[in-house]
C-alpha cells in the first residue's frame, strides 16, 4: 500500500460543524476511501479561503480526528505561510504521491518543490465559477486570478479528476492550451470523472418512519408542506426564478412553507441570497419563509426528516453545465425526494433514472406546477425517494465513484511528459519549472514571471535606447572595441 499526502478543504462534517460545503464533503470522501483501502493517508485540511484565521497560540498543524481518523488543520491564513507549512510537512513525510482535493488545495500542492506524482481533483469547473462570480459582481477583474490557479494545476499535475464528463472535456481543452497534449501524452488517460458522492452520514441514516418533529412545530408550522433549500445561495442560483416559482406555488397551497439552511456565502457571494429574500418579501410571502442559517450537522440530518421536498434551482450558465450539486446527492441519499431544474449532469441522471422531479431550466411555471404536483401525490414522492436512495447507494458511494483514483494510488506515476522532464532536467525542482515544447515554454514564462512587469521593463529599455546619451555610449563602446556592431533594430 502507498503513503499518500492528501491536502483538502475543510471544515470536515461533524455534529457541531455549522459551515460545511461540497468541497469539505469531497475532502472527506477522498481521504476516507483511500484509508479504507489500506493506504497510509496523511490528511492536511485547509481552512475556508477568505475566512481563515491563524491562532498564534496553536502549532502550525493542529491535530484533530474524525471517526478515529487522525488529521491536521493548517493553522495559517496567508497563502505563502500555508505553502511553507506544507513544504515542511512534505519533507518530513516523504509521501509516494500527493492528492490535492479541490482547486485551492490542488493549486498549493502543485507549487510544492517535488517530483512526487500529483493527482489534482478539480471539484467543479473553475473558469465557469469565475465567470459566474464576475457576472454577479459585474466586474471581470477576477478572471486572471482564477485562471492563474487553474493554469498552475494544469501545467504540473499528473492525473486529474472532474465532477462530470462535460467538465472532463472542458479540462482536456485547457490542457491543450498549456502544451500538455503533446507527443508524450497522445494516449495517456489524463482525466477521470469522480461524481460528487453521497456522504456516508446520509446513506447511513435509518429509514424514516415519519417526521422527527425536531423542527416541525418549532421552526415552522406542524402541518406545513415544507420544501427545503439546503446550503448556500451561490452564483449559479437563479434567485428571481426560484422566488417567482415559490410564490406561484404558495398562491395555490396555503400550507406551503419554505425552509432555508445556509444562505449567504460570506466572502464569496452574499448578493444572491439578499436578492432572493427581497423578492420573497415583495411578493408578500416573507412570513412563510424560515431562514435557519448555517445549522449544525447533527441538526441538518434531523431537519431532512422534518421536510417534504428538497429544492434546487439553477441559472443557465457554464458553471451549471459543467458542475455538480452535492446537495442533491445528499438529499437523495437521505431519502428526501427532490425537485431540480435540468442543467447539471446529476439533474439529467435524475430525469433519466426517474429519481425525482425535474423541469427545464428557467421554467418558472413548470417548477411551481411540480411543487403542487408533489404536494398532491405523497405516494409519488415516496416512490422517488426510495428509487433515489437505492441508486445513490449503488452508484454514488465513496468507493463506486473513486475506482480510478484507487487504481492510480496503488501505483502512482508521473504523467509521461513529466517523466520525460525528469529525465531531461534532473536538476529542476519540479516538472513545473521545465518545458518540453514552445507552447508550454510560453505558458511557463507567463506563469513564473509577472508579464506586466516584463513588458514595462522592455518598454523602459526601448525608451532608453532612443536617448542620445545611450546611443553615444554604445558608439563609444564599439569604437574602443568593447562591443561589436550589430544590426540596427528600429522600434516600430
Amino acid at each position: 500500500m502507498s503513503r499518500i499526502l492528501v491536502i483538502g478543504t475543510g471544515p470536515l462534517f461533524g455534529p457541531d460543524v455549522t459551515f460545511f460545503s461540497g468541497q469539505a464533503h469531497r475532502t472527506w470522501h477522498i481521504a476516507r476511501v483511500l484509508s479504507d483501502h489500506g493506504h497510509d493517508v496523511d490528511l492536511l485540511v485547509l481552512q475556508v479561503e477568505g475566512d481563515a484565521r491563524k491562532d498564534p497560540a496553536a502549532p502550525p498543524l493542529i491535530p484533530a480526528e474524525r471517526d478515529g481518523f487522525p488529521y491536521h488543520t493548517v493553522n495559517a491564513a496567508n497563502p505563502s505561510e500555508i505553502l511553507s507549512i506544507l513544504s515542511d510537512y512534505l519533507t518530513r513525510a516523504n509521501p509516494e504521491a500527493i492528492v490535492g482535493v479541490n482547486v485551492n488545495a490542488a493549486y498549493l500542492a502543485c507549487q510544492l518543490r517535488t517530483w512526487a506524482p500529483i493527482w489534482a481533483d478539480l471539484y467543479g469547473h473553475l473558469m465557469g465559477e469565475a465567470q459566474a462570480k464576475c457576472r454577479r459582481d459585474e466586474n471581470d477583474q477576477l478572471l486572471l486570478h482564477f485562471w492563474s490557479r487553474e493554469r498552475t494545476i494544469l501545467r504540473r499535475a499528473d492525473r486529474f479528476s472532474t465532477v462530470s464528463l462535460r467538465q472532463k472535456l472542458a479540462t482536456l481543452g485547457e490542457l491543450g492550451s498549456v502544451g500538455r497534449l503533446n507527443r508524450f501524452t497522445a494516449s495517456y488517460p489524463f482525466i477521470s470523472v469522480i461524481p460528487s458522492a453521497a456522504s456516508e452520514e446520509y446513506l447511513d441514516l435509518p429509514e424514516a418512519a415519519g417526521y422527527a418533529f425536531e423542527f416541525r412545530g418549532r421552526e415552522f408550522p406542524r402541518d406545513a408542506y415544507a420544501v427545503l433549500w439546503s446550503g448556500g445561495f451561490n452564483t449559479w442560483t437563479d434567485p428571481v426564478g426560484l422566488a417567482a416559482a415559490l410564490s406561484l406555488a404558495m398562491e395555490q397551497i396555503t400550507r406551503l412553507h419554505l425552509v432555508v439552511t445556509g444562505g449567504a456565502i460570506r466572502g464569496h457571494d452574499e448578493k444572491t441570497f439578499e436578492e432572493f429574500q427581497a423578492k420573497m418579501a415583495s411578493a408578500g410571502f416573507a412570513d412563510r419563509c424560515h431562514y435557519l442559517g448555517w445549522i449544525e450537522g447533527k441538526d441538518l440530518l434531523a431537519l431532512y426528516r422534518d421536510v417534504d421536498l428538497g429544492l434546487n434551482f439553477d441559472r443557465l450558465i457554464y458553471e451549471s453545465i459543467f458542475g455538480a450539486r452535492t446537495r442533491l446527492t445528499n438529499m437523495m441519499a437521505a431519502g428526501l425526494p427532490v425537485l431540480t431544474t435540468l442543467c447539471t449532469e446529476i439533474s439529467e441522471i435524475i430525469e433519466a433514472e426517474k429519481l425525482g422531479y425535474t423541469v427545464p431550466v428557467g421554467d418558472v411555471r413548470g417548477y411551481a406546477d411540480a411543487i403542487v404536483r408533489s404536494y398532491h401525490d405523497p405516494n409519488e414522492r415516496a416512490m422517488y425517494a426510495r428509487r433515489a436512495r437505492r441508486y445513490m447507494r449503488s452508484h454514488f458511494s465513496y468507493e463506486a465513484t473513486a475506482r480510478d483514483l484507487l487504481e492510480w494510488v496503488a501505483r502512482p506515476q508521473l504523467a509521461p511528459d513529466n517523466a520525460e522532464k525528469r529525465r531531461l532536467f534532473p536538476t529542476c525542482s519540479s516538472p513545473r519549472t521545465a518545458a518540453l515544447n514552445p507552447l508550454e515554454e510560453e505558458v511557463m514564462w507567463v506563469e513564473l514571471h509577472d508579464i506586466h512587469q516584463l513588458v514595462r521593463q522592455a518598454q523602459n529599455y526601448e525608451y532608453l535606447q532612443r536617448k542620445f546619451i545611450y546611443r553615444a555610449w554604445k558608439a563609444l563602446k564599439r569604437w574602443v572595441g568593447l562591443e561589436k556592431a550589430g544590426p540596427h533594430r528600429r522600434n516600430v
